[in-house]
């Protein structure tokens, strides 16, 4: 396995059309074509992979939050069969169902009726209905934060 300053200089050639960036936080910006990646992080070389895939597969924005779930899905799959392999790493599948559940989770939350606690579904971008009971919710925009649901003032 590379260390993590080779494996970035290596990614750096093979992907001229990304950037690689040092950051806080490891993540894609689609805006930016940069790939951030946290060197001292866990896994950091997993992770680069990961947010690497998401620039290499052109992955951007998503309109309803289940879509942001396959695009994770599929960013981790082009890491572990395709990146991977060429630079003779090993990504355990564990770590990969431990950040997807990151996402579930997320997922169920923001879904969950704010009212009775049944699940909901995505009308329209970050706001849900409940046909449970009617109730209307709007939810924040990031995976990073805690969750929030507003319930939608009834006309």
């Amino acid at each position: 396995m590379p260390a993590i300053s080779s494996l970035v200089h290596q990614l750096a050639n093979n992907y001229p059309s990304l950037i690689f960036t040092e950051g806080r936080i490891a993540r894609w910006s689609s805006e930016e074509a940069t790939v951030y990646y946290n060197p001292r992080e866990p896994h950091a070389e997993w992770v680069l992979l990961h947010e690497t895939a998401h620039g290499i597969l052109g992955h951007a924005n998503y309109t309803r939050d289940i879509e942001l779930l396959r695009l994770e899905h599929s960013a981790w799959h082009h890491a572990t069969t395709v990146l991977a392999p060429q630079f003779d790493i090993v990504i355990e599948s564990e770590f990969v169902e431990t950040q997807l559940d990151t996402y579930r989770d997320w997922l169920h939350a923001k879904s969950t009726c704010p009212s009775c606690q049944s699940n909901g579904f995505e009308q329209h971008k970050h706001q849900y209905h409940c046909p449970h009971c009617q109730t209307n919710w709007q939810t924040n925009t990031g995976i990073d934060v805690g969750v929030q649901r507003v319930v939608a003032q009834q006309k």
